[in-house]
Protein backbone atom coordinates (compact mmCIF):
# COMPACT_ATOMS: atom_id res chain seq x y z
CA UNK A 1 0.00 0.00 0.00
CA UNK A 2 2.78 2.44 1.12
CA UNK A 3 4.57 1.81 -2.30
CA UNK A 4 1.49 2.55 -4.34
CA UNK A 5 0.97 5.57 -2.53
CA UNK A 6 4.49 6.50 -3.33
CA UNK A 7 4.74 5.71 -6.98
CA UNK A 8 1.11 7.81 -7.07
CA UNK A 9 3.05 10.68 -5.44
CA UNK A 10 6.13 10.40 -7.61
CA UNK A 11 4.03 10.25 -11.09
CA UNK A 12 1.30 12.95 -10.10
CA UNK A 13 2.63 15.06 -8.04
CA UNK A 14 6.20 15.27 -8.76
CA UNK A 15 5.40 15.06 -12.30
CA UNK A 16 8.08 12.31 -13.09
CA UNK A 17 8.46 10.37 -16.42
CA UNK A 18 6.63 6.86 -17.16
CA UNK A 19 10.10 5.51 -17.48
CA UNK A 20 11.76 7.04 -13.93
CA UNK A 21 8.05 5.70 -12.59
CA UNK A 22 8.94 2.24 -13.80
CA UNK A 23 11.98 2.15 -13.14
CA UNK A 24 10.96 2.92 -9.16
CA UNK A 25 9.02 0.51 -9.30
CA UNK A 26 11.23 -2.11 -10.49
CA UNK A 27 14.18 -1.08 -7.29
CA UNK A 28 11.68 -1.41 -4.95
CA UNK A 29 9.82 -4.67 -6.19
CA UNK A 30 13.35 -6.13 -6.57
CA UNK A 31 13.84 -4.82 -2.69
CA UNK A 32 10.36 -6.18 -1.01
CA UNK A 33 11.26 -9.23 -2.82
CA UNK A 34 14.64 -9.87 -0.81
CA UNK A 35 12.93 -8.41 1.91
CA UNK A 36 10.11 -11.50 1.92
CA UNK A 37 12.74 -14.24 0.26
CA UNK A 38 14.69 -13.52 3.05
CA UNK A 39 11.25 -13.64 5.59
CA UNK A 40 12.77 -10.06 6.67
CA UNK A 41 8.78 -9.27 6.22
CA UNK A 42 5.60 -10.98 5.19
CA UNK A 43 3.90 -8.79 2.83
CA UNK A 44 4.57 -5.12 1.21
CA UNK A 45 2.26 -3.45 3.69
CA UNK A 46 5.06 -3.51 6.23
CA UNK A 47 7.64 -0.90 6.33
CA UNK A 48 11.34 -2.12 6.47
CA UNK A 49 12.40 0.70 9.15
CA UNK A 50 15.98 -1.28 9.80
CA UNK A 51 19.13 -0.22 7.75
CA UNK A 52 21.44 -3.34 8.22
CA UNK A 53 18.54 -5.30 5.87
CA UNK A 54 19.48 -2.55 3.48
CA UNK A 55 22.95 -2.93 3.81
CA UNK A 56 22.03 -7.12 3.44
CA UNK A 57 20.47 -6.25 -0.12
CA UNK A 58 23.09 -3.84 -1.18
CA UNK A 59 25.65 -7.35 -0.18
CA UNK A 60 23.12 -9.72 -2.20
CA UNK A 61 22.77 -6.90 -5.25
CA UNK A 62 27.00 -6.75 -5.20
CA UNK A 63 27.00 -10.79 -5.56
CA UNK A 64 24.76 -10.90 -8.86
CA UNK A 65 27.47 -8.32 -10.37
CA UNK A 66 25.79 -5.61 -10.59
CA UNK A 67 27.72 -2.52 -11.13
CA UNK A 68 28.24 0.07 -8.25
CA UNK A 69 26.20 2.57 -10.14
CA UNK A 70 23.95 0.56 -11.09
CA UNK A 71 23.29 -0.13 -6.69
CA UNK A 72 23.72 3.59 -6.09
CA UNK A 73 20.51 3.79 -8.11
CA UNK A 74 19.06 1.58 -6.34
CA UNK A 75 19.70 3.26 -3.18
CA UNK A 76 18.29 6.39 -4.59
CA UNK A 77 15.36 5.03 -5.03
CA UNK A 78 15.10 3.55 -1.64
CA UNK A 79 15.91 7.43 -0.38
CA UNK A 80 13.20 8.80 -2.05
CA UNK A 81 10.20 6.16 -0.88
CA UNK A 82 11.90 7.03 2.73
CA UNK A 83 11.85 10.13 2.35
CA UNK A 84 8.55 9.95 1.25
CA UNK A 85 7.04 7.88 4.26
CA UNK A 86 8.84 9.98 6.73
CA UNK A 87 7.01 13.06 5.20
CA UNK A 88 3.92 11.39 5.77
CA UNK A 89 4.63 10.09 9.46
CA UNK A 90 4.75 6.66 8.69
CA UNK A 91 8.64 6.18 10.35
CA UNK A 92 10.46 8.44 12.35
CA UNK A 93 13.63 8.47 11.30
CA UNK A 94 14.65 7.20 7.67
CA UNK A 95 17.29 4.14 7.82
CA UNK A 96 19.10 5.48 4.55
CA UNK A 97 20.87 7.22 5.82
CA UNK A 98 22.97 5.27 7.88
CA UNK A 99 23.87 3.60 4.07
CA UNK A 100 26.98 5.40 2.49
CA UNK A 101 27.11 5.07 -1.34
CA UNK A 102 29.31 2.50 -3.61
CA UNK A 103 32.24 4.38 -4.62
CA UNK A 104 32.21 4.39 -8.16
CA UNK A 105 34.82 4.85 -11.32
CA UNK A 106 33.85 8.34 -12.70
CA UNK A 107 33.60 7.64 -16.33
CA UNK A 108 33.98 10.85 -18.97
CA UNK A 109 31.06 10.63 -21.45
CA UNK A 110 31.96 9.03 -24.70
CA UNK A 111 31.44 11.36 -27.90
CA UNK A 112 32.05 11.50 -31.82
CA UNK A 113 34.09 13.98 -32.95
CA UNK A 114 32.96 16.66 -35.28
CA UNK A 115 34.86 15.10 -38.43
CA UNK A 116 33.28 11.91 -38.02
CA UNK A 117 29.76 13.22 -37.78
CA UNK A 118 30.07 15.85 -40.61
CA UNK A 119 31.70 12.75 -42.87
CA UNK A 120 28.15 10.68 -41.63
CA UNK A 121 25.43 13.13 -42.05
CA UNK A 122 27.35 14.37 -45.68
CA UNK A 123 27.62 10.47 -46.85
CA UNK A 124 24.77 8.40 -49.27
CA UNK A 125 24.13 6.35 -46.48
CA UNK A 126 20.35 7.50 -46.02
CA UNK A 127 17.87 6.79 -48.57
CA UNK A 128 15.12 9.37 -49.53
CA UNK A 129 12.10 7.19 -49.04
CA UNK A 130 10.01 7.67 -45.45
CA UNK A 131 12.13 5.32 -43.46
CA UNK A 132 15.22 6.35 -44.70
CA UNK A 133 14.97 10.31 -44.59
CA UNK A 134 13.07 9.66 -40.63
CA UNK A 135 16.29 7.85 -39.66
CA UNK A 136 18.81 10.64 -41.38
CA UNK A 137 16.67 13.60 -39.35
CA UNK A 138 16.47 11.25 -36.03
CA UNK A 139 20.37 11.20 -36.09
CA UNK A 140 20.35 15.28 -37.24
CA UNK A 141 17.83 15.75 -34.66
CA UNK A 142 19.98 14.20 -31.98
CA UNK A 143 23.14 15.68 -32.92
CA UNK A 144 21.44 18.94 -33.51
CA UNK A 145 19.60 19.47 -30.86
CA UNK A 146 21.26 17.21 -27.87
CA UNK A 147 17.92 16.28 -26.39
CA UNK A 148 17.28 12.67 -24.70
CA UNK A 149 15.92 9.85 -26.48
CA UNK A 150 12.66 10.11 -24.68
CA UNK A 151 12.57 13.59 -25.91
CA UNK A 152 12.84 12.98 -29.49
CA UNK A 153 10.18 9.82 -29.42
CA UNK A 154 7.56 12.63 -27.30
CA UNK A 155 8.01 15.30 -29.77
CA UNK A 156 4.85 16.48 -31.37
CA UNK A 157 4.57 18.21 -35.00
CA UNK A 158 3.44 21.67 -33.48
CA UNK A 159 6.67 21.39 -31.33
CA UNK A 160 8.47 22.37 -34.16
CA UNK A 161 9.10 25.79 -35.06
CA UNK A 162 10.51 26.41 -38.90
CA UNK A 163 10.22 29.64 -38.88
CA UNK A 164 11.79 30.57 -35.85
CA UNK A 165 14.00 27.89 -36.34
CA UNK A 166 13.51 26.21 -32.88
CA UNK A 167 12.31 22.93 -31.02
CA UNK A 168 10.23 23.20 -27.89
CA UNK A 169 11.19 20.55 -25.78
CA UNK A 170 9.62 18.68 -22.48
CA UNK A 171 12.48 17.18 -20.28
CA UNK A 172 12.79 15.56 -16.91
CA UNK A 173 9.91 16.38 -14.33
CA UNK A 174 7.99 17.89 -17.13
CA UNK A 175 10.45 21.23 -17.66
CA UNK A 176 10.07 22.28 -21.03
CA UNK A 177 12.78 24.31 -23.08
CA UNK A 178 13.47 25.77 -26.86
CA UNK A 179 16.65 24.37 -28.99
CA UNK A 180 17.36 26.30 -31.46
CA UNK A 181 18.37 24.39 -34.53
CA UNK A 182 20.51 25.02 -37.66
CA UNK A 183 19.40 25.54 -41.34
CA UNK A 184 20.34 22.51 -42.45
CA UNK A 185 17.66 20.77 -40.60
CA UNK A 186 14.95 22.55 -41.27
CA UNK A 187 15.59 21.67 -44.39
CA UNK A 188 15.79 18.03 -43.15
CA UNK A 189 12.41 18.51 -41.34
CA UNK A 190 10.00 20.05 -44.02
CA UNK A 191 11.42 17.07 -46.58
CA UNK A 192 10.35 14.48 -44.03
CA UNK A 193 7.17 16.09 -43.53
CA UNK A 194 6.16 15.65 -46.65
CA UNK A 195 6.81 11.99 -47.17
CA UNK A 196 4.85 11.91 -44.02
CA UNK A 197 1.95 13.36 -44.81
CA UNK A 198 1.67 10.16 -46.99
CA UNK A 199 0.95 8.19 -44.63
CA UNK A 200 -2.48 8.13 -43.76
CA UNK A 201 -2.46 8.72 -39.84
CA UNK A 202 -3.59 11.63 -37.36
CA UNK A 203 -0.76 10.71 -34.83
CA UNK A 204 0.43 14.08 -33.43
CA UNK A 205 3.74 12.70 -32.54
CA UNK A 206 6.96 13.80 -34.85
CA UNK A 207 8.34 10.47 -35.47
CA UNK A 208 6.73 7.65 -36.95
CA UNK A 209 6.98 4.51 -37.78
CA UNK A 210 5.94 3.56 -41.33
CA UNK A 211 2.52 2.13 -40.20
CA UNK A 212 1.74 5.39 -38.67
CA UNK A 213 2.79 4.45 -34.92
CA UNK A 214 4.94 6.43 -32.56
CA UNK A 215 8.56 5.40 -32.63
CA UNK A 216 10.23 3.61 -29.80
CA UNK A 217 13.55 3.39 -27.70
CA UNK A 218 14.69 0.93 -29.04
CA UNK A 219 14.15 1.44 -33.04
CA UNK A 220 15.84 4.99 -31.69
CA UNK A 221 19.01 2.92 -30.31
CA UNK A 222 19.46 0.80 -33.32
CA UNK A 223 19.31 3.64 -35.94
CA UNK A 224 21.86 5.47 -33.82
CA UNK A 225 24.28 2.50 -33.41
CA UNK A 226 23.78 1.26 -37.31
CA UNK A 227 24.36 4.73 -38.48
CA UNK A 228 27.33 5.64 -36.03
CA UNK A 229 29.03 2.20 -36.93
CA UNK A 230 29.71 3.50 -40.19
CA UNK A 231 32.66 6.22 -38.79
CA UNK A 232 33.36 4.66 -34.94
CA UNK A 233 34.36 1.52 -33.83
CA UNK A 234 33.93 3.08 -30.43
CA UNK A 235 31.90 0.44 -27.90
CA UNK A 236 29.29 3.33 -27.04
CA UNK A 237 27.13 4.27 -29.70
CA UNK A 238 23.89 4.80 -27.93
CA UNK A 239 21.63 8.14 -28.55
CA UNK A 240 23.13 9.93 -25.23
CA UNK A 241 26.72 9.51 -27.31
CA UNK A 242 25.05 12.12 -29.44
CA UNK A 243 23.96 14.41 -26.89
CA UNK A 244 27.65 13.98 -24.92
CA UNK A 245 28.83 15.00 -28.92
CA UNK A 246 26.65 18.00 -29.22
CA UNK A 247 27.59 19.40 -25.18
CA UNK A 248 31.32 18.57 -26.36
CA UNK A 249 31.23 20.30 -29.33
CA UNK A 250 29.58 23.70 -28.22
CA UNK A 251 32.29 23.80 -25.36
CA UNK A 252 34.94 22.95 -27.60
CA UNK A 253 33.75 25.93 -29.88
CA UNK A 254 33.78 28.47 -27.04
CA UNK A 255 29.67 27.93 -25.90
CA UNK A 256 29.23 29.51 -22.58
CA UNK A 257 28.72 26.59 -19.65
CA UNK A 258 25.98 28.04 -18.54
CA UNK A 259 24.27 28.21 -21.95
CA UNK A 260 25.02 24.99 -22.72
CA UNK A 261 23.47 23.94 -19.28
CA UNK A 262 20.07 25.55 -20.28
CA UNK A 263 19.69 23.51 -23.48
CA UNK A 264 20.74 20.71 -21.85
CA UNK A 265 18.18 20.60 -19.41
CA UNK A 266 20.43 20.30 -16.94
CA UNK A 267 19.15 20.85 -13.46
CA UNK A 268 22.47 21.63 -11.83
CA UNK A 269 25.88 22.63 -13.61
CA UNK A 270 27.76 20.33 -11.99
CA UNK A 271 25.76 17.45 -14.72
CA UNK A 272 27.07 19.90 -17.49
CA UNK A 273 31.09 20.36 -16.10
CA UNK A 274 31.44 16.70 -16.75
CA UNK A 275 32.01 18.08 -20.75
CA UNK A 276 34.74 20.61 -19.83
CA UNK A 277 36.81 17.50 -19.21
CA UNK A 278 37.06 16.75 -22.81
CA UNK A 279 37.57 20.38 -24.03
CA UNK A 280 40.55 20.20 -21.61
CA UNK A 281 41.92 17.25 -23.19
CA UNK A 282 41.64 18.63 -26.10
CA UNK A 283 43.15 22.04 -25.37
CA UNK A 284 46.21 19.65 -23.19
CA UNK A 285 46.74 18.42 -26.45
CA UNK A 286 46.86 21.20 -28.59
CA UNK A 287 48.95 23.00 -26.30
CA UNK A 288 51.66 19.68 -26.63
CA UNK A 289 51.30 20.42 -29.85
CA UNK A 290 51.90 23.53 -30.59
CA UNK A 291 53.65 26.01 -27.24
CA UNK A 292 57.54 25.68 -27.76
CA UNK A 293 58.18 25.11 -23.92
CA UNK A 294 55.88 22.16 -24.04
CA UNK A 295 58.40 20.17 -25.76
CA UNK A 296 61.16 20.37 -23.58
Amino acid sequence: MHKKRFLKYIEYQKKYSSHTVNSYATDLNNFYGFCIDNEFITSEDEIISDYKIIRKWIVFLSSQKLSAKSINRKLSTLRSFYNFLLRENLIDSNPILKITRLKTEKKLPEFISDKKMELLLDSPVFSDDFEGVRNHLIIEMLYGTGMRRAELINLSVKNIDLNKQNVKVTGKRNKQRIIPFPVNLSELINKYLMLRKEINTENEFLFLTKTGKKIYPNLVYRTVNKFISFVSTQKKKSPHTLRHTYATSLLNNGADINAVKELLGHANLSATQIYTHNTFEKLNRIYKQAHPRAKK
